[in-house]
């Protein structure tokens, strides 16, 4: 009697395993790659330096994610890594129902992050907006082919 139990608790245990196709198959973790024009750039994912470009970095699939890359000399860039359902949660649907659904999501693989290749083309300077619609660009050495139309004075007690 307790070997029959012994077997079938260890079957119900390896269905409801197998049943999360989606982690099963991508795992709680996605490979994203980072590159930028110009390369160098420092890759920093929710506040936290993770590396300089080019850079493949494992990330939670389960979380959104913000990222920015930054360069002396050029703006930052930034954007948010978004998560979506995976096509593997039809595989929980049609073989492991709730059970496999509700692990996938506890594990993060019932997601899938996107973009999975960020290509950040960084930009000279750094710029201001302000909220007239002026844009101010600081650079390090001026364009020969830019238009003159202004220039700045210093003013006393600043």
């Amino acid at each position: 009697m307790f070997n029959r139990f012994a077997l079938r608790t260890a079957a119900g245990i390896t269905l409801l395993a197998s049943a999360a196709c989606g982690t099963i198959i991508n795992g709680s973790k996605q490979n994203v790659s980072f590159s930028s024009t110009p390369s160098g750039a420092t890759v920093f994912v929710d506040n936290q330096q993770m590396g300089v470009t080019p850079v493949s970095l494992s990330l939670s699939r389960k979380d959104h994610h913000d990222v920015r890359l930054t360069l002396p000399g050029y703006q930052p860039y930034e954007m948010k890594l978004t998560r979506g359902i995976s096509g593997w949660v039809f595989g929980n649907i049609l073989f492991g129902g709730i059970p496999g659904l509700a692990i996938d999501a506890i594990t993060g693989g019932l997601y899938k992050l996107s973009p999975d290749d960020v290509q950040a083309t960084l930009v000279s300077g750094t710029a201001m907006r302000t909220g007239d619609g002026l844009v101010v660009l600081v650079v390090l050495s001026a364009d020969p082919s830019w238009e003159k139309i202004g220039q700045l004075e210093p003013v006393a007690g600043f």
